[in-house]
């Protein structure tokens, strides 16, 4: 009996000891697209017993060309389990929100990306535990949308189009997802010489007069601490 026992003990230990799945995608071609895509997002599970590929994503839909949308880059969130992947769209790209399952990819938002044409123009797409950061370039200045994991936009950033004392040069979201800090600039160069920090919730306008900053500084010092981790 006790033997039995001992085999049942190191049965479970075993059986509870199996490295957990986790999950990582890539762009299948990238390069050999028109806009620098291929046709696909590839998911990948990995666990004790290999990698394994689980889907080729392609997703159902059209661009301005009349042929199928092409990924062009992704950011996948922290804890593995979503990926916000920028497609070529009808009229500008769009960015996707994808779930990540055992069994694939599965669709659940999209909206338009502002570049101002049909490719990403320097576009950067940067996934936190439950948002996404893009920047986009729509004309020269930089514009800051963040979303949540929903497809909800959260925060918008930009420079102010009628006289600006500044122009924004970056934008993070801090490892407690409760502040927004807008790293900017007096003549539009790095480095930054201002940074004004707003609470991070839905519906901050940070480009608006009626948005009301926390916190601000014009300390050098400072501005190299927490500027330069997002420029």
């Amino acid at each position: 009996m006790k033997l039995k026992a001992m085999v049942m003990t190191l049965g479970l230990f075993v059986a509870g000891s199996a490295m957990a799945t986790d999950y990582s995608v890539s762009i299948a071609n990238l390069g050999k697209g028109v806009l620098g895509g291929g046709s696909a997002i590839n998911l990948y599970a990995t666990q004790d017993t290999g990698i394994e590929l689980v889907e080729s994503y392609v997703l159902p839909q059209d661009d301005f060309t009349g042929k199928r949308a092409e990924p062009l880059t992704f950011a996948i969130n922290p804890a593995h389990s979503f990926v916000y992947a920028a497609y070529s769209g009808p009229n500008q790209p769009v960015i996707v929100g994808l779930k990540i399952t055992p069994k694939g990819l599965v669709y659940e938002w999209q909206h338009e990306l502002a570049t101002g044409d049909g490719g990403l123009q320097f576009t950067t797409l940067t996934a936190g535990a439950d948002y996404v950061i893009e920047n986009t370039y729509p004309v020269r200045d930089l514009v800051v949308h963040i979303l949540d994991q929903a497809g909800s936009e959260m925060l918008v950033d930009a420079t102010p189009t009628s006289n600006s004392p500044y122009t924004v040069l970056s934008g993070y979201v801090d490892p407690t997802t409760s502040l927004y800090y807008s790293c900017r600039s007096a003549d539009g160069s790095l480095p930054a010489t201002s940074v004004s920090i707003y609470a991070f919730e839905h519906g901050v306008d940070v480009s608006a007069e009626t948005a009301r900053p926390v916190a601000k500084s014009t300390s050098s010092t400072y501005l190299q601490g927490v500027c330069n981790e997002s420029i």
